[in-house]
């Protein structure tokens, strides 16, 4: 976060932007920025305690909570397919989640965490179309210096020792992978409906889950695949009839 808001700053110097400081909407934007830290928090928690494509597939389950939040803070209408396509999809989380194991110390830990990782994400995105005086720069800038002290007590539970390719990772983290991106997704998010949003970020899926499988050899288990297929399935829905 830290590493993610250094570099939005550091692009503000070089081309002379107007910087917006946040003097507007104060109390949402506090909650925008400190809903990110806890999705952050929890996403790392389910990767942790679950196999990388539960967690995945867990965190961008965002997509069809997005529906629920486009009705209640956009107000875009909900229709009958809307509430199969939302029913598809939680049953598919149901598959992910393993029941079976779901009542273990760890399942439970990664399943609760990469589900409220999911719908935190859902309601981010959602609300992020609903700042009039921020530009999508200025957003992610204050999204990350919000999150960043509710991410500091980690490092009383385990502080970090950090080598050359660790700091390596961390920058390439924070600007290729949260400071970039970031600022794509509340722009394109301004673009369309958060309804139709939702199919596209459901994508980053795919990629996690043949990364999981290249670098630590995770098979997904046929479970998970039933519930991906699921989740997937609900997303070309709404593609299908939005």
């Amino acid at each position: 976060m830290f590493i993610a808001a250094l570099a939005i700053l550091f692009f503000y110097l070089i081309f002379n932007k107007k910087f917006v400081w946040p003097k507007y909407e104060k109390t949402k934007l506090f909650f925008f920025g400190a809903v990110h830290g806890f999705i952050i928090l929890g996403y790392f928690l389910a990767i942790q305690f679950l196999s990388i494509a539960s967690a995945v597939l867990l965190l961008y389950s965002s997509s069809v909570w997005m529906i629920l939040f486009s009705a209640l803070i956009l107000k875009e209408k909900i229709k009958k397919i809307d509430i199969l396509i939302i029913l598809i999809a939680v049953i598919g989380l149901i598959f992910v989640v393993s029941p079976q194991n779901l009542f273990l110390r760890e399942s439970l830990i990664g399943s609760i965490a990469g589900l409220l990782a999911g719908i935190g994400m859902a309601w981010v995105y959602v609300i992020s179309k609903t700042f009039k005086k921020y530009d999508k720069i200025s957003l992610t800038f204050w999204q990350n210096v919000i999150a960043i002290p509710f991410l500091l007590p980690l490092l009383f539970i385990d502080f970090p020792k950090f080598t050359y390719l660790d700091l390596g990772i961390v920058l390439i983290l924070g600007i290729f992978l949260t400071a970039i991106p970031f600022v794509f997704l509340f722009k394109g998010l301004e673009k369309v409906k958060g309804k139709a949003a939702g199919i596209f970020i459901l994508l980053e899926i795919i990629f996690p889950v043949v990364f999981a499988f290249l670098f630590f050899r995770e098979v997904p288990t046929v479970l998970v695949w039933i519930g991906g297929g699921l989740i997937i399935l609900a997303s070309y829905l709404m593609l299908r009839f939005k």
